[in-house]
Order: structure tokens, then sequence, then C-alpha cells
């Protein structure tokens, strides 16, 4: 019985600590303690540590969809991550990726979609950068996660049985939805 209320309460938590990041959290979906966030880098053919690391949050949004297509970002969502770029415009990310970085003050996040509507309207809109569809991969200790900016991130996470449920959930919520 206290192992269950230790876990409730510590899923509470994380739900109302990710909320501060993100105000469009609807439900928490799977948290686990630590994790390091690699980037690929082509030039090199090599993983780049982000001085990235601490505890990941998967979790679904709310989204409100207007006559015009998405509403636009809030005040509070996902900019302090790496990637300032990667959320930006119309919101149709359904669902969110957190890691709270115990090394620096910046967290590392991603909106997750594959909306078919989604990516079409982001394409049209974004010029300047190519919008695809995102792709998740399982290797050796690393699950990896192609970005719809083409960025190619890798999550190292050390127990087998939460690297295998993070790289199922993702692969949900990539499925192409249409």
């Amino acid at each position: 019985m206290a192992e269950s209320f230790s876990r409730d309460y510590k899923k509470e938590l994380n739900f109302k600590i990710t909320k501060t990041y993100d105000d469009k959290i609807k439900s928490l979906i799977y948290h686990l303690n630590h994790c390091k966030i690699y980037q690929f880098d082509n030039e090199s053919s090599d993983w780049q540590f982000l001085s990235c690391q601490g505890p990941l949050v998967l979790y679904e949004r709310e989204l409100t969809i207007t006559d015009d297509g998405y509403e636009p970002l809030g005040e509070n969502e996902f900019e302090d991550g790496f990637d300032v770029n990667q959320l930006s415009g119309k919101d149709g990310y359904k669902y969110g990726l957190l890691v709270f970085n115990r090394l620096e003050p910046i967290n590392f996040s991603l909106g997750i979609s594959n909306d078919s509507a989604f990516i079409q309207k982001q394409m049209e809109e974004n010029v300047e950068s190519a919008f695809n569809e995102m792709k998740v991969d399982l290797k050796e200790e690393l699950v990896i996660l192609k970005s719809h900016l083409n960025e190619v991130f890798g999550i190292w996470i050390e127990e087998t049985e939460e690297r295998e449920a993070v790289y199922q959930l993702l692969k949900a919520f990539i499925l192409k939805q249409e």
C-alpha cells in the first residue's frame, strides 16, 4: 500500500511540475528517474552528449483546433528547450517529451505529432526549414528519435524495460495520424 501511495504521489508531483513547463498537459503517460540526451553529429558521425540528464516524462497534451487550424503556442510552452525552434507557430503537438535537466538550467523538450494536416500546414508555413514526419528506432542502449526538423537525438536509458517502454510509447505516438 505504501508503495502504491508513493508511486501515485510521484506521478501527481511529476504532472504538476510538467504543467509549469507546458500548460496543455492533459495526462502523464510515463515517467522514469534517469536518462541522458545525445545528439547525432553528421560531420563527425558520432553521438554528442548534450549536457542533459535527469528524469524523463512522456505526456498527452490538450489541443484546441480553431477555424484557421491549430491554436498558437502559449506563453510557457517549451520555451526553455534545447531547440527553441522545434515548437513554434501553430500548436499541433499531441504529445510531449520533457527531460528535467539536473546538469544545467535548460531542460530538453520535444513536441510530438504525426498528424498529417498539422505536418502539411507546417511545411507550407516553414519555408526556411524542412518539417518532416518524426521517426523512432531502438539501437542497443539508445532510443533514437528523429525530430520534425531532421535532428537525430539519442535517449540513453539504463534499464532495458524502461528503454523498451519509452520506445514503444514513442512509436505509438508517432504513428501516422490522419
